[in-house]
């Protein structure tokens, strides 16, 4: 009898401790730490999906945080720090390339370059540039990648043609100018508005060239994904919703866009969003195109890169998910 009530005991620990677990697992799955990387409006879904209500919708508690740039936004999701963020496609795209295998984009939210090379009236024409001074952020950015590409199709060469000087951030763009120490930078909204405000010209409008790149992605690890995949599905759909709420609730999005950029001007930030309405990939869906395009202009730098398969940079689960079950039709009807 002894030993019965000892059995028992013994099967009353092991259940309780597992239902402990399962309980506290269950907890945990309904909580996730999300990021971005720059106060700009490519990001804005991501803060329209927490202020907006999109995540509590789905039964998700996220926590959202600043990383300030994309290597180390790729870094805490290698650390396991953070679960999925919105990041620059550069950074993701480099670290897969060179081997770290662990990562995945789980997402596209931008699916073209954007952006605007602006200076001097006195530039009349693209090919003007040649031995100017043209500013950029840093090499290696977003708008390094733009405008390399952008330029390419004129046969220019930034880095050969130009005088290309790294001026620290995009926001260091537009008091250069007015310095007189560069004649043109490649930026992007709202500083192109900023630019033309002081009698600045538009000398190359690449939003309007319309050339597919994986410019802002939704990126995770794939340890991640396997171990938390009812909560990204969730997300995603939260992230679908804020896009919806991005294109079509410009006030809100204008109100939600001025707390996360410290902009107040309505105007600057309404021309910022709308400048991205045409980059928006509505579906989620990752292009390998623009992965392509990435791994051509780092070829440079990392001659294997274009060799790498487009899909070891993706997992298509949740974009398929979000297709097949008619979330995505039901919630754009024919605009989609």
């Amino acid at each position: 009898m002894i030993h019965v009530f000892r059995l028992l005991a013994l099967i009353g620990i092991v259940l309780s401790t597992g239902l402990g677990a399962v309980h506290e697992s269950a907890g945990q799955s309904s909580s996730l730490t999300a990021f971005y990387t720059a106060p700009v409006v490519s990001m804005a879904p991501m803060w329209i999906a927490k202020d907006a209500g999109f995540f509590k919708k789905q039964g998700l508690d996220v926590k959202l945080v600043f990383i300030a740039s994309g290597p180390l936004g790729t870094t805490a999701i290698l650390s396991g720090d953070v679960d999925v963020g919105v990041i620059g496609g550069f950074a993701p795209i480099r670290a897969i390339a060179g081997g770290n295998k662990n990562l995945a984009m789980i997402g596209q939210t931008k699916n073209r370059m954007t952006g605007a090379i602006v200076g001097k009236k006195e530039i009349a024409t693209v090919q003007d540039l040649k031995g100017k001074r043209l500013g950029i952020d840093r090499i290696g950015s977003n708008p390094d990648m733009f405008t390399q590409a952008s330029l390419a199709r004129f046969n220019i060469d930034p880095l050969k043609d130009l005088q290309y000087i790294q001026l620290g951030s995009i926001g260091q763009g537009i008091p250069a100018l007015k310095a007189g120490t560069i004649d043109a930078v490649s930026t992007s909204t709202p500083h192109d508005l900023f630019a033309q405000r002081l009698g600045f010209k538009v000398i190359l409008d690449i939003t309007a060239m319309k050339i597919p790149l994986a410019s802002t992605v939704l990126l995770s690890a794939r340890n991640t994904v396997e171990r938390k995949h009812a909560d990204l599905a969730k997300f995603m759909r939260a992230y679908a919703e804020a896009i919806h709420y991005f294109i079509t609730n410009k006030e809100g999005a204008i109100q939600i866009v001025a707390k996360y950029t410290k902009v107040e001007d309505r105007e600057v930030n309404g021309h910022a969003i709308e400048s991205e309405w045409e980059a928006v990939e509505r579906t989620l869906q990752v292009d390998p195109k623009g992965i392509e395009l990435i791994l051509a202009l780092m070829s440079k730098s990392m001659p294997q890169a274009p060799a790498v398969k487009t899909e070891e940079f993706y997992d298509s689960r949740f974009t398929n998910e979000l297709r097949d079950s008619g979330f995505l039709k039901k919630l754009w009807g024919e605009k989609l």
